[in-house]
């Protein structure tokens, strides 16, 4: 285990919880800075990469979600959006903005620094690990083994889906596909909800805009006759 500190960016416009939450993740030995809004995060992060970004989605300039949705490119950039807003619509839009946790405010700063820390081990491979990470589907059983051994049930459209994956040239799929009656938004919506089921393990699905999406881990399909 690394006893590199957690670099954590704080985009927050209310500045007494700024400073604040930058202050506790500091005394537990975090690397913490805070920005206020979306240009003064990008200046910060082509200056000093990070691990994780807690970010508020009320922002002054470009919405919080806008900027998720930029941050869930980076594969291995955690994403915690700590925001008021707690209806159901806003959290469904940020979990589909790609990030890994939604917290409603007001959340205690133990529970903020807990789940940065969580975020962190989840976006980063721990460097004790050999090789890539493994996920293994199941087709009969329907279930996907994920890399820490979880086995996570699927849908038969699921399966079709990953199954697609497994076997296509450096598992990217077209958007275009067509499994049984399901294409275009069909497809996009089969993905948006296997990445929601995904999350927890690591986010292994990502969007190619304009061409499909790919299986950014390496997956394999488990033959009856192993096993």
């Amino acid at each position: 285990m690394s006893n590199t500190p957690i670099h954590c960016l704080v985009v927050e416009d209310n500045l007494h919880l700024n400073r604040d939450l930058v202050f506790y993740l500091g005394t537990l030995g975090m690397q913490a800075h805070g920005v206020v809004n979306g240009e003064e995060m990008d200046r910060h992060l082509a200056a000093q990469p990070c691990d994780v970004v807690v970010l508020d989605l009320g922002l002054p300039g470009e919405d919080g979600l806008s900027i998720a949705r930029r941050l869930g490119e980076q594969s291995d950039l955690g994403i915690v959006i700590l925001t008021a807003r707690g209806q159901l619509e806003d959290r469904l839009a940020g979990w589909a903005s790609g990030a890994h946790v939604y917290l409603v405010k007001p959340a205690p700063l133990e529970e903020i620094a807990a789940v940065v820390n969580a975020v962190y081990r989840l976006s980063r491979p721990s460097e004790e690990a050999s090789g890539p990470p493994l996920w293994t589907l199941h087709p009969l059983r329907r279930e996907l083994t994920a890399p820490d051994g979880s086995q996570i049930p699927l849908t038969h459209r699921e399966r079709l889906m990953l199954t697609a994956m497994a076997e296509a040239p450096e598992q990217r799929i077209p958007r275009d596909l067509v499994l049984g009656q399901d294409s275009g938004g069909a497809i996009d919506t089969l993905i948006h909800r296997l990445r929601r089921k995904l999350k927890v393990y690591g986010d292994p699905i990502r969007t190619l805009y304009g061409e499909g999406f790919i299986f950014t881990e390496t997956l394999t399909v488990h033959s009856p006759e192993e096993g």
